[in-house]
């Protein structure tokens, strides 16, 4: 089973912190903190090893028989036994029901996009290093899509469904709008009609209607801005845009879209900038990017250095 070690250590709570950061990144992490909760109650009691020795030589001494000693011992422990295979056999039904044919998974690799469409007739664009999963089969009763990442959404007219990312979520009628969930920044840009932006507790942060865009962070909006242009996602025609961000988050996209590595020496990637490039020209891309801060680059391959 695929990532069976995490969920092994997740289950006994010995998961590191890394290891549980990216335990909680999976789309079915919120079902298996459900069905964990659902079964701590049948938790084992304290073990203690002098009371069961005692017990064992007392029933030695009345001369019960063996086996009725060793059924009562075998009894007492066996619902907590069910307990915890409830909870793998359930974690272990999440994480491979798509092999049932319920899930519609999209991986998307770095220097990839796209396009598909949803059971209902909407349509979306997938960026690189995106990953969307819904269920096909009960989509009428569970309109429920988990992104990570980039999505552009044109909505079927009189539709409704939701985002769900480790960011937020967002709500949906017919509308277009852009989804950008990376790291602990959401971006919402509504194109057309009308989205609800939540936060992870499922507060509304925010309505946005038409080239209305928001940023959320730590749970609370952080930014707001008009969008220049109300049409579809520059990304989804080769032109990424960005709004005072760090130095960090432009080099990630570059990298996702050129298939790319950076090699940076003494480079402040936390500095803010506000650029755009296009994804057909490594060069040209990283001179629209990176020469406006005075970095100079070489690039050798899929490898690029960076220096001042």
């Amino acid at each position: 089973m695929k990532n069976d070690e995490l969920l092994h250590k997740w289950v006994n709570g010995d998961l590191t912190a890394k290891e549980l950061e990216q335990f909680q990144q999976r789309p079915e992490y919120e079902e298996l903190k459900t069905l964990h909760k659902n079964t701590e109650s049948l938790k084992s009691p304290d073990f203690d090893e002098e009371a069961m020795l005692q017990n064992i030589l007392t029933s030695e001494k009345e001369s019960k028989p063996e086996s009725t000693g060793r059924r009562i011992f075998l009894n007492r422990w066996l619902p907590y036994g069910i307990a915890a295979s409830i909870l793998l056999i359930g974690a272990w039904f999440l994480l491979n029901r798509s092999v049932g044919g319920e899930q519609v998974i999209y991986q998307i690799a770095k220097g990839e996009q796209k396009e598909a469409q949803l059971p209902d007739g909407s349509t979306f664009a997938l960026n690189a290093e995106s990953r969307l999963v819904y269920d096909a089969k009960n989509w009428e009763n569970n309109r429920n899509l988990k992104l990570e990442g980039e999505a552009f959404f044109d909505v079927q007219k009189g539709s409704t469904f939701e985002v769900m990312t480790p960011n937020g979520t967002i709500q949906v009628l017919g509308t277009q709008f852009n989804v950008r969930s990376r790291k602990a920044i959401l971006d919402v840009q509504c194109k057309s009609g009308k989205v609800a932006v939540l936060n992870k507790q499922r507060n509304t942060l925010a309505t946005l209607t038409a080239s209305q865009a928001v940023r959320v962070q730590t749970n609370k909006i952080s930014e707001q801005w008009q969008l220049s242009s109300p049409e579809q996602a520059d990304w989804t025609k080769g032109i990424f845009s960005f709004k005072n961000v760090p130095l960090t988050e432009v080099m990630e996209e570059l990298e996702r879209q050129f298939n790319i590595s950076f090699l940076s020496q003494d480079i402040e990637d936390n500095q803010k900038l506000t650029c755009n490039f296009q994804n057909k020209n490594l060069e040209q891309a990283l001179k629209t990017t990176l020469g406006t801060l005075g970095i100079q680059y070489q690039i050798k391959g899929d490898r690029v250095t960076l220096s001042k």
